[in-house]
């Protein structure tokens, strides 16, 4: 099944781990911190724009630029913060071989090509058509192997949506972990680690846009959640297994 998000309570914790300024009351964020909030899928981004999200910043910003958040204004983020399902990764290069009608491939692109992509809509309906074009065969009908697959994962690669960057950071946190270990994960790690890496974004693109940054950002985060010792047992909260986290991959997201 997908780990989902929206199980558990954790800004509290959060906050108790987060660096603070010298009087010990506040955080400090810079304007790439804000950024990498939302890119890294701390943010629920149906919910609330890049705009609009740097907007609630506004009235904490200080005279040299950065933002000055005490607890309550921490506290009040989580209105905002992702809460739903995290699912493996979609994987482009597992998509099934073979022809595909128009309508067969809309259903994929829908469900797994879609949601991956930070792409606007008229931006990933061009690159479909031009896919289609390219791919479709004398009877009518949409050839989908190596080639093909090779540009989605391009695409993906370039443009990953803040949900396929979170899904690949927890991917790597649940790998490092052991895919059929016994051990707990808690939201607490994952919401720290997204957060972590919003904090390490001196080391990485402020847009992550090619794998290998994302890794990076996944690997800071987890480094930072080792450092720090998050507990493994907040009282009174659910856990997940990590056995029973789905983890086959196929051609459809999760």
């Amino acid at each position: 099944m997908p780990f989902e998000l929206n199980r558990f309570d954790v800004m509290e914790h959060l906050w108790d781990t987060l660096e603070k300024t010298p009087d010990g009351r506040h955080i400090l964020y810079t304007d790439i911190d804000i950024d990498q909030l939302w890119w890294m899928g701390f943010v629920d981004t149906d919910q609330i724009g890049l705009e609009e999200w740097k907007a609630l910043f506004e009235h904490l910003r200080q005279a040299d630029g950065t933002y000055l958040l005490g607890k309550d204004d921490f506290l009040a983020l989580d209105r905002y913060r992702y809460k739903g399902e995290i699912r493996i990764p979609f994987d482009p290069m597992l998509i099934n071989e073979g022809k595909y009608t128009d309508e067969g491939f809309d259903t994929l692109v829908n469900a797994s090509i879609a949601p991956s992509s930070r792409l606007s809509r008229d931006e990933l309906a061009k690159f479909v058509n031009d896919l289609k074009k390219d791919f479709r065969q004398p009877d009518g009908l949409v050839l989908i192997k190596k080639p093909a697959k090779q540009r989605i994962k391009a695409l993906l690669d370039d443009t990953p949506s803040p949900l396929r960057n979170l899904e690949i950071l927890m991917d790597q946190m649940i790998v490092a972990k052991g895919a059929d270990a016994e051990a707990m994960i808690e939201e607490a790690e994952v919401g720290a680690a997204a957060m972590e890496a919003a904090r390490q974004a001196s080391h990485f693109a402020a847009k992550p846009t090619t794998r290998t940054e994302q890794k990076a950002a996944g690997l800071k985060a987890l480094e930072k959640a080792r450092q720090t010792k998050i507990s493994q047992e907040i009282e009174g909260a659910p856990k997940t297994e990590l056995k029973k986290i789905r983890r086959s991959r196929k051609g459809m997201r999760g």
